[in-house]
């Protein structure tokens, strides 16, 4: 029986792999272009979509965007000038999160947005130059722009800096696991949750038996206690192994906030990946972490010269125990500490170890109070727990480096990782799970496989066969050359989100498919934005992309410009209107 259900497991899995290759059926995301999405004249010219302003006081360098309603600015493509020396490296404000199927989740800024630069020396009136991106949410986006400043002289001796920790401190950082960003009571909800996951690992809760007996202590206490006495009791001793946590948060959060602008350095953060690594294989039984013994032999020995059962003793021991990381939580207890360096907020560093650590010493609390009786027993089914936390530090060291990966590699990756984690979960922890709650989670497995496919894997499509051209020079003899043909040209860009979904919702469409062979379609890739792109923007009047052009006879036919995105349908209505009586 357990030979055919495992079977059946790999085979349902291996449904999911193959249905996230070739499943189709993914919705666009809503480009609206407004009532005239064929009205080039309803979005902004670059400079009023993104007001630019500066300012130098010293050494630091501070760029300002005021940003237009409905409009965006991305903040992975903020590029400073690379000629010039920075005495530390930029640290971004706090954005907001917007997501496309093709660039997957970015920082976007909206309203008004402030980056400083610290430059480590400059002569007089030598030129800086910052790069910046953004699109409009009705569907145009803006080829990178260039401004460039003239500094003042700037002295290498760091005289005229101010200090990079005020500017850390006065600045909203968009980290990697950003706890800041979500509301207090959530993280602290979220780690509570954790703490009492950790509490029932299977070298924790054997314990509580051995923690209770402490508390009590002996002699007169060795009798059973009154609920109320034991409730203060367990409480103390919770307390204690809070307020060390809490501590330890709150330094690690200090030094997080000296070292916040390094860890985001790609070799820090693949590194910080490899240690999550080596902490989910402790938590999946490679080996065991856990304090050198002799460290654990000291503080055991000061740990048994208190007396049990009274409240400060009782606190103290539990201050004790907050320092003798077991060989469970120490693995996981490290990550945690990661993500606090990576926020660099003292509050929310003591805030959320508080929380975990509250969460560990509420079994320990019931214990005391109802004697074990409320507690589930400690069995083989404690090592799914911890192999969950296992995966869970895997999956977190997937999320420190997909911001160095494509879209697509991170997709390929994450599903992969999905998977490899479901068979790994499902196999290994069938024999402690009931027969029937291993085939819910092989459901819930199969359901969140299927969804990922949705997200990472677009619908397949055909790709029009377009004359590519590179230059005003190409075009103009791709026109001369077309005789009594309409000519549609096309300019597109990778970095362009609209552009992806043009040539996958509209141009992959087959009605459209059909009216490109009555006509010559070409398309001009203007990633670059070098010179020859640029003659082109100019040539063309273009404000941003996508950009659509229809040519008759060598000459632009009136009203047939396409700016922003337009749905299929939508787009051979266009074509009918202007382009079907030439």
């Amino acid at each position: 029986m357990l030979g055919t259900v495992l079977r059946s497991t790999f085979v349902a899995l291996a449904l999911i792999v193959a249905g996230q290759l070739f499943t189709s059926d993914a919705k666009a995301q809503d480009f609206g272009a407004g009532d005239d999405p064929f009205a080039q004249e309803q979005f902004l010219p670059v400079d009023q979509a993104f007001q630019f302003d500066y300012r130098q006081n010293g050494a630091v360098i501070t760029f300002t965007w005021t940003v237009a309603d409905g409009y965006y600015l991305y903040q992975h493509r903020f590029a400073p000038d690379p000629s010039v020396e920075l005495a530390e490296v930029p640290v971004y404000p706090e954005g907001e999160s917007h997501t496309d199927e093709f660039f997957g989740e970015s920082i976007v800024y909206r309203d008004a947005v402030s980056i400083t630069y610290v430059v480590h020396s400059a002569e007089a009136d030598q030129p800086f130059t910052v790069s910046y991106q953004g699109c409009a949410d009705a569907g145009l986006c803006y080829p990178p722009t260039t401004k460039t400043i003239y500094l003042n002289a700037v002295s290498g001796d760091g005289s005229t800096a101010i200090s990079f920790e005020e500017i850390v401190a006065n600045s909203q950082t968009d980290d990697i696991f950003d706890l800041a960003a979500q509301p207090l009571w959530l993280s602290l909800g979220i780690f509570l949750l954790l703490g009492i996951g950790l509490a029932f690992t299977p070298c924790v809760l054997p314990m509580y038996p051995i923690i209770s007996a402490i508390i009590m202590g002996s002699g007169q206490h060795k009798q059973t206690l009154p609920t109320r006495r034991a409730f203060t009791l367990s409480f103390a001793y919770v307390q204690g192994m809070a307020i060390t946590y809490s501590i330890l948060g709150v330094i690690v959060a200090l030094a997080g906030l000296k070292y916040q602008a390094m860890l985001q350095h790609p070799i820090i953060l693949i590194g910080l990946a490899l240690l999550f690594v080596v902490l989910a294989l402790s938590m999946l039984g490679a080996y065991t972490l856990q304090l050198p013994q002799r460290w654990q032999q000291k503080l055991n020995e000061v740990s048994q010269q208190q007396r049990g059962g009274a409240h400060r003793s009782v606190f103290t021991m539990g201050a004790l125990s907050g320092l003798i990381a077991s060989p469970c939580t120490t693995a996981p207890l490290s990550g945690i500490l990661l993500f606090i360096a990576q926020t660099g907020d003292i509050t929310i560093g003591g805030a959320v170890l508080y929380a975990l650590s509250i969460g560990m010493g509420i079994p320990l609390i019931i214990f005391g109070v109802s004697g074990g009786k409320l507690l589930p027993k400690a069995g083989a089914w404690m090592n799914t727990i911890k192999r969950i936390f296992g995966v869970i530090l895997l999956g977190v060291a997937l999320l420190f480096v997909e911001r160095l990966l494509s879209y697509e590699v991170a997709g390929w990756l994450w599903v992969a990782f999905i998977n490899v984690a479901a068979i790994y979960l499902i196999v290994s922890g069938y024999r402690e799970l009931k027969r029937n709650a291993a085939h819910v989670f092989a459901i819930i497995w199969i359901v969140l496989g299927i969804a990922l496919q949705h997200y990472f894997w677009p619908t397949t499509y055909h790709q029009a066969d377009f004359v590519a051209v590179d230059s005003v020079a190409s075009i103009e003899a791709e026109l001369a050359s077309a005789g009594d043909q309409v000519v549609m040209l096309d300019l597109y860009a990778d970095w362009c989100v609209a552009c992806k979904e043009f040539e996958r919702e509209t141009f992959g469409d087959e009605n459209v498919q059909v009216m490109f062979d009555e006509m010559r379609i070409l398309q001009a890739d203007v990633t670059a934005n070098n010179a020859t792109n640029q003659a082109i923007w100019q040539k063309y009047r273009v404000l941003g992309l996508p950009t659509i052009l229809f040519f008759y006879d060598g000459e632009e036919i009136p009203g047939s410009r396409v700016t922003g995105f337009m749905p299929a349908d939508d787009f051979l209505q266009h074509i009918e209107n202007c382009c079907e009586k030439r």
